[in-house]
């Protein structure tokens, strides 16, 4: 047994979580450098070397925690995720005959693209050429699908349920998809009857007047 110094007898043991603190610290910092760079120069355009000069790291640090951007903007939608899944479950939470709510609801989600417009530009661009971001994003939409249960829970376990299921889903990527053109492409409609129309669209789907469509069965010859 090695002998112990009097100093150290009762010292309080090093907190073995604080590298790992300091790891977190470290990739949230690259992160929060990154995103401005994509918004300001491109996806296409920035490089793991640029991120590392914005960060104050070494480029080797910066694939310690990332092997590349992909990796990096998909971490950075994980970090959104719960923030997207928790505004679906509000939004299944409301009361169905309350249009004035939903709308209310569609229009902070409005404002979120109108206010961080450069980063969902930087995503859609990730999206477009990233097969683990595009995964990453569908996999929080399926999460968000997953989170609303009363909406689901009109329908019974099996078949019915999934087609439910595939209809939130299928919804959430169409409202994306909106709000990506309304608001990063700026198309020429008027925002207030965009809002009205998405507003429709997920009354229509919440109030059942757009069926879950059964899976169609299989044809054998």
């Amino acid at each position: 047994m090695s002998r112990m110094s009097a100093s150290n007898i009762g010292a309080a043991p090093r907190p073995p979580a604080r590298r790992g603190n300091r790891k977190q610290v470290t990739r949230a910092r690259i992160i929060e450098c990154a995103i401005p760079l994509f918004s300001e120069s491109g996806y296409d355009k920035i490089t793991m070397e640029s991120i590392a000069k914005a960060a104050g790291i070494s480029r080797a640090n910066v694939y310690l925690h990332f092997k590349n951007k992909a990796e990096l903007v998909a971490a950075t939608l994980a970090q959104l995720s719960p923030e997207v899944v928790d505004s679906y479950r509000e939004l299944d939470h409301l009361d169905t005959a309350d249009l004035d709510g939903i709308r209310e609801w569609v229009e902070r989600s409005t404002q979120l693209w109108v206010d961080q417009y450069r980063q969902f530009e930087t995503f859609e661009h990730a999206l477009a050429v990233e097969p683990i971001v595009s995964q990453r994003w569908y996999q929080t939409l399926s999460d968000a699908a997953d989170a609303m249960t009363v909406y689901l829970g009109r329908f019974p376990v099996g078949p019915q349920r999934q087609a439910a299921r595939l209809t939130l889903i299928t919804t959430m990527l169409g409202f994306e998809r909106t709000l990506y053109f309304m608001v990063v492409r700026s198309v020429p409609v008027a925002l207030s009857d965009i809002i009205d129309t998405l507003t429709a669209q997920w009354h229509a789907v919440l109030t059942g007047r757009v069926p879950p469509m059964q899976p169609s069965q299989p044809t054998y010859h």
